[in-house]
């Protein structure tokens, strides 16, 4: 007998999303457009109020239609935040058991390793000024942990806005958040302040030189660094990540 999953029965205000976001896929309703009235999209798909509601809900969630108070559901403008916004609780899930917290450190040194060089290689004057203030404030908040552990974010927030590419922004803020974990544990290490403000001075040193190499290399004894703190006083150490 052959192993097929039953058809799943949808539901009406499924349905009524699916072809509201078809009209968005396919540009007759764009950006910033105002959808039909409730009224207006009953008549037109025969279905009561209901299930407008749950469709117009289901896409506001999913980032697709703002709705205010009063005010007809409008078109959004697509946000990578959003949807990466979406992934947190299925991350945060992962990230509590330890293999799941190794790998994805693995993943976020190679996506920083390559912002770096790409910084490095990329960055105009502008930016270096921008990552050079970045590191004054870190070096600046040196005595203060919170301060510092912003500061921190920020400078690595100037590295990464070097490539001028939106996911890549959306997704570092949302590192940030799915890292706290990490970031309390190491931060308590008496070292970790003094460490971590010596390997910026020393990125930020090649990213200014435009040294791609040095930039890179000073990332990654950085991250790995982080990463080597973080399993020392993990629950478990390191041979719980396997």
């Amino acid at each position: 007998m052959l192993d097929i999953e039953p058809i799943r029965r949808r539901r009406i205000y499924e349905d009524v999303a699916e072809r509201l976001q078809q009209l968005m896929l396919d540009g007759t309703l764009g950006e910033g457009d105002a959808l039909p009235s409730e009224r207006e999209l009953m008549e037109q798909f025969k279905v009561g109020r209901p299930a407008i509601r749950e469709a117009l809900l289901s896409l506001q969630k999913a980032g697709l239609v703002s709705i205010a108070n009063g005010e007809r559901a409008r078109v959004a403008r697509p946000d990578p935040k959003h949807f990466i916004h979406e992934l947190s609780a299925s991350v945060r899930a992962y990230l509590a058991q330890p293999a799941g917290m190794a790998h994805f450190q693995n993943a976020r040194l190679h996506l920083e390793l390559a912002l770096t060089r790409h910084a490095a290689r990329e960055a105009g004057p502008a930016d270096i000024a921008r990552i050079g203030d970045a590191l004054a404030r870190n070096r600046r908040d040196l005595g203060d942990r919170a301060a510092f552990e912003a500061s921190d974010i920020a400078f690595h927030y100037q590295i990464v806005l070097v490539a001028q590419n939106p996911l890549f922004n959306g997704l570092h803020q949302a590192v940030v958040q799915w890292l706290s974990q990490q970031r309390k544990v190491t931060l308590q290490v008496a070292e970790a302040k003094e460490l971590a403000l010596a390997y910026h001075e020393r990125i930020y040193d090649g990213i200014a030189a435009h040294d791609a190499d040095a930039a890179e290399a000073a990332m990654r004894a950085h991250l790995e660094a982080v990463e080597t703190f973080y399993w020392e006083r993990a629950p478990g150490g390191l041979s719980a990540a396997g």
